[in-house]
């Protein structure tokens, strides 16, 4: 495999055995440096073995197929991600291949698991590649990998495995002077046992020469004239912050600002069983949902998103459900009415119009990137481009790619259909995606002439990743649609002025090498001690002493000693009399994929009010209830609390044991 000039140089540290980063821009062939560098490594190092971590589920894929299959003459590469059975196996397929490549919570879990068949040790790896390496930091998975390596390391291990990072941008921690620029770059550098970040100085033209730089411009337009949709809603709101009787509450409608307020609203009113205040907060927050589709998109998109929410099964005895169902039904005609209505459209929608028609066409000469800010918006932008009468014609094959992360604001895609849509686009079927921010970082995605960011307030890291898209064209373009006096035009200037700020925040790295270790050992302790504190959180209340309410209708369904946990994840009650509290609805939920010991069941609800639970499980033929924690509150005998995640609970929870569920439950049937 030969490497060009500037490839060489910022693969020269790796190769010599030292733990570096490799800093490329995005189509400068930073996985073309990692598979010769990993090449080399086997080749010199009797019995090595290679861990590639990625940090998203397509890029394992990727990886494999499009660089990492050049290695399969001489060696055993396996693919493992949350798509495969193989992960149950973990440990095995590592002892039997030369190099694997997997999604970095795969690895995490391995470390952590305490089965013979899927626990591996670092020392297991003579070579860790960590792909988008600037995610090193705070909580990310990345992070909680190296922090285990950084102990081992300053407890004298010996055996740990060189580090590779591979990085477009290290960022600058959203910094904006020299100074904190060189922290956190120094922190990533800590944080991956590495003094020395690679990026090209003495073939800097030939690096240019295979990376153009993009022609980008800022489309800029101006607010409504006019806006009676969103006067209208934003009265609705006001009617309904009246009926709460809550007078501090903002009235900033449709900015992140109120969500953010309205969520922690939502919150307070769930520990306190307020449940007028919660369902009200609720509503608002749906509202100013469509408040922000409605300044992003069209004003269809806004209605829609109401006209569903209130279309959803709710609990209708509810006095502050009837009150909010009636203020919608009242203004529900008056809003159709307005969403119809052009002369009050989004601007915005007019200037991309005008981009698209420009770029596609001729036939067949351009393929394009559109990103946005949310699910929904490129959601609502496919639709607007099918019901947009100028742009049918121009050969435009549109498609939406985005997250496979659960929402409750929209459906999120599956793994296998992001799988399916990056393959279409790469073959052509399909020439332009809305996406959100997936296919910014390390997606390979061939030539596109045309980039927009809708909308969007970026950073340097964003700016920087997203020029895959420009690569090997000779005059790419990219554009930014924003609304006049917006801020985000600022932000993204600010975005190309850190990219000198990191040349130099590098280049003075190299004087503060001494700082590396001082940050490790403050990084180990730190977690050290953040870990001692969970463990003793956790232990802090008898689980017969917590009780878990409904978050809707605050009614007491259980205790947490009913509650354990399968395979380290599902949180199910083995109670049989906690049936009695819920309904399960009609239908299996449906997974892309099988797992070992279990399969999906239906949603389950509270049979009260119709809050949702959670759902059931199939496991080895018994049927468990799967709660989500964010559905209930819990009190402790300190304290009603409601949580996000179970990890963060104040009481202890077992582990499900099959055979003595079974033998319970066969004494109380008798």
């Amino acid at each position: 495999m030969e490497l060009r000039g500037y490839q060489r140089e910022a693969a020269a540290p790796a190769l010599s055995g030292r733990n570096s980063i490799v800093w490329l821009p995005t189509g400068a062939g930073k996985t073309r440096v990692a598979v010769h560098v990993c090449r080399r490594h086997l080749e010199s190092r009797r019995g090595g073995k290679v861990a590639v971590l990625v940090n998203k589920v397509h890029l394992v894929d990727q990886h494999t197929e499009k660089e990492f299959h050049a290695l399969q003459d001489a060696f055993k590469v396996t693919s493992i991600s949350g798509d495969t059975s193989h992960k149950a196996f973990f440990a095995d397929l590592v002892k039997k291949s030369d190099v694997v490549i997997c999604t970095a919570q795969i690895l995490q879990n391995a470390l952590v698991s305490a089965e013979e068949d899927t626990h591996v040790e670092l020392t297991d790896f003579s070579l860790l590649v960590i792909d988008e390496c600037h995610h090193t930091h705070k909580d990310a998975v990345y992070n909680k990998i190296m922090l285990r390596y950084l102990q081992q390391k300053l407890s004298g291990e010996r055996g740990l495995p060189q580090i590779l990072g591979l990085t477009a941008s290290p960022g600058t921690g959203g910094a904006t002077s020299f100074e904190g620029a060189v922290e956190h770059i120094l922190q990533i550098c800590a944080n991956l046992d590495t003094e020395k970040i690679t990026s090209v100085q003495e073939e800097q033209q030939h690096l240019q020469s295979h990376v153009p730089q993009p022609r980008k411009q800022y489309d800029l337009c101006q607010e409504r004239v006019q806006d009676p949709f969103g006067e209208r809603l934003k009265r609705m709101m006001m009617q309904i912050q009246q009926y709460m009787q809550e007078p501090d509450l903002p009235q900033d409608f449709g900015t992140q600002i109120y969500e953010q307020r309205i969520v922690e609203l939502e919150k307070r009113a769930a520990e306190a069983f307020c449940r007028k205040t919660r369902v009200c907060a609720l509503h608002l927050r749906k509202y100013n949902d469509a408040l922000l589709i409605h300044d992003a998109v069209r004003m269809l998109d806004a209605f829609q998103c109401l006209q569903e929410f209130y279309g959803a099964e709710r609990d209708e005895k509810d006095p502050t459900e009837q009150f909010l169902a009636a203020t919608f039904k009242e203004n529900r005609a008056s809003l159709q009415a307005l969403a119809g209505d052009q002369r009050y459209e989004n601007p915005r929608l007019g200037k991309l119009e005008g981009i698209l028609r420009e770029h596609f066409q001729p036939l067949g000469t351009s393929r394009g990137i559109i990103f946005t800010r949310t699910r929904q918006s490129a959601h609502s932008l496919l639709s607007w481009l099918q019901t947009t009468a100028t742009l049918r014609g121009k050969h435009i094959r549109a498609a939406v790619l985005t997250g496979a992360g659960y929402s409750n604001q929209t459906k999120h895609m599956t793994q296998n259909e992001q799988q399916d849509v990056i393959k279409q686009f790469r073959q052509g079927a399909l020439n332009l995606l809305f996406s959100t921010s997936v296919a910014e970082e390390g997606l390979d995605i061939p030539e596109c002439n045309i980039v927009v960011r809708y909308g969007l307030m970026t950073n340097e890291i964003a700016m920087m990743q997203v020029r895959s898209s420009w690569d090997r064209l000779r005059s790419p373009k990219a554009s930014g649609v924003g609304q006049r006096g917006s801020c985000i035009p600022c932000r993204q200037l600010l975005g190309d002025d850190h990219v000198p700020v990191l040349l130099t925040a590098t280049s003075a790295l190299q004087a503060r090498g001494q700082a590396i270790r001082e940050l490790q050992e403050v990084a180990v302790t730190s977690w050290l001690m953040k870990e001692a504190r969970l463990s003793e959180r956790r232990q802090r209340h008898d689980p017969d002493s917590v009780r878990l309410y409904c978050v809707n209708c605050s009614q007491a369904v259980c205790r947490g000693s009913d509650i354990r946990t399968v395979e380290d994840m599902h949180h199910v009650n083995v109670n049989p009399s906690f049936r009695s509290f819920y309904r399960v609805s009609s239908g299996k939920i449906q997974f892309q994929r099988t797992f070992r010991d279990w399969e999906p069941g239906s949603r389950i609800a509270c049979k009260a009010c119709s809050q949702d639970w959670g759902m059931e499980m199939l496991y080895r033929q018994v049927k468990l209830p799967i709660l989500c924690i964010k559905n209930f509150v819990v009190e402790t005998p300190a304290e009603k609390r409601r949580y996000k995640k179970w990890s963060a609970v104040t009481f202890p929870i077992k582990a499900f044991d099959y055979l003595e569920y079974c033998s319970d439950t066969h004494s109380l049937s008798f």
